[in-house]
């Protein structure tokens, strides 16, 4: 289904996604803070992306730099130089798949939970796999920029799921041909595609079946059980209390960096202070339960799973494992490591 962008009510998009806008007008030689200004985005954003943009910015200062700098190509060079997003427990679906097509399908099923924009289909025609980007949000305007960077994104996850040297059959763009189209060429390695009929990336059937090494069907169905409850309350959260909604923004959001109380509030459509006060009427506050859930959560991992202090570190948005240790033995008396080995024994001896 495709819903109306409406500039009054914006649509938000997770500010990550003009990460690599720096390193590119880097490549160019231009200067962005202007534009920057005019879109009323913060030139930090560019580098420490820890928020929300409207939909509506996002699009019209991309379209902008192409426009005024004459740079038909600057999705496509933003996303070249993004790092690998992270998507919290959406991340740890994909690497947890026993397959690529597994893990496409539940990019697919769980996209809701870290987009609102895009809308991703697979289809399979004649021995080739198809994966689409098409748009959830309708916006009258041009999407050129943005269309380029979904596919970029897609084509490096697809790439960071089969392997270093994974390569698609081509790739198709809907808009007509840049100047610079040579790029892309040498970019994706495989004919590119202009004026097609969608945005995707194709690649042989067969690949679909690639394994992923990383694969743990163990572990899998409990993170999949936890996005499954996240995807059961969004249709209540519009009559759920405030601190219900901040929950399930939290077990959302968890191990991203949109997972702070800043974040949280504009999600929200409230101001932080606002948002604190309605906690605290309750004697809660965001840090405490994004500690609780925290807590709750890897206590579920260390008991129910043999998933790597690391991984969990990373899943629940610590800055490194002595930070979580810290927190943990501060709450349970005892490491993690130390809290899994006594629960791990305790449940041999029943």
């Amino acid at each position: 289904m495709t819903h109306s962008s409406n500039a009054d009510r914006p649509h938000l998009v997770d500010s990550q996604v003009l990460l690599g806008c720096a390193e590119a007008a880097d490549e160019l030689g231009i200067d962005l803070l202007p534009l920057l200004r005019q879109h009323q985005i913060d030139p930090g954003v560019l580098q420490s992306p820890e928020g929300f943009l409207s939909h509506h910015q996002v699009i019209n200062f991309l379209e902008a730099v192409a426009e005024d700098f004459d740079c038909q190509h600057f999705g496509f060079l933003v996303g070249k130089h993004q790092p690998a997003l992270r998507l919290g427990l959406v991340t740890q679906i994909l690497k947890l798949s026993p397959n690529l097509r597994m893990a496409l399908e539940n990019a697919i099923r769980y996209q809701q939970l870290y987009s609102e924009m895009p809308r991703h289909e697979l289809q399979i025609d004649d021995g080739y796999a198809i994966f689409i980007r098409r748009d959830r949000i309708h916006f009258q305007g041009n999407l050129v920029q943005l269309h380029t960077l979904g596919i970029v994104q897609a084509f490096k996850l697809l790439r960071t799921l089969g392997g270093g040297q994974w390569q698609p059959a081509s790739v198709c763009f809907a808009h007509s041909a840049p100047r610079e189209r040579k790029l892309y060429t040498r970019f994706f390695g495989c004919p590119v595609f202009f004026g097609s009929e969608f945005d995707g990336v194709i690649f042989p059937e067969s690949e679909l079946f690639r394994l992923l090494p990383t694969a743990d069907a163990d572990l899998l169905a409990i993170v999949m059980e936890h996005l499954d409850s996240m995807l059961a309350q969004r249709s209540s959260l519009a009559t759920a209390g405030t601190e219900s909604q901040v929950k399930n923004y939290i077990h959302s959001k968890i191990g991203s960096a949109l997972c702070n109380l800043d974040s949280c509030a504009k999600y929200m459509g409230a101001h932080p202070r606002a948002l604190q006060r309605d906690l605290a009427r309750n004697n809660s506050g965001f840090q405490q339960l994004l500690l609780e859930i925290r807590m709750e959560l890897a206590e579920s991992y260390l008991q129910n799973s043999e998933m790597s202090l690391s991984d969990l570190t990373e899943l629940l948005g610590y800055r490194n494992l002595s930070a979580f240790s810290r927190a943990f033995k501060a709450t349970h008396g005892a490491s993690p490591r130390q809290w899994r080995a006594e629960h791990t024994e305790a449940a041999a001896r029943h």
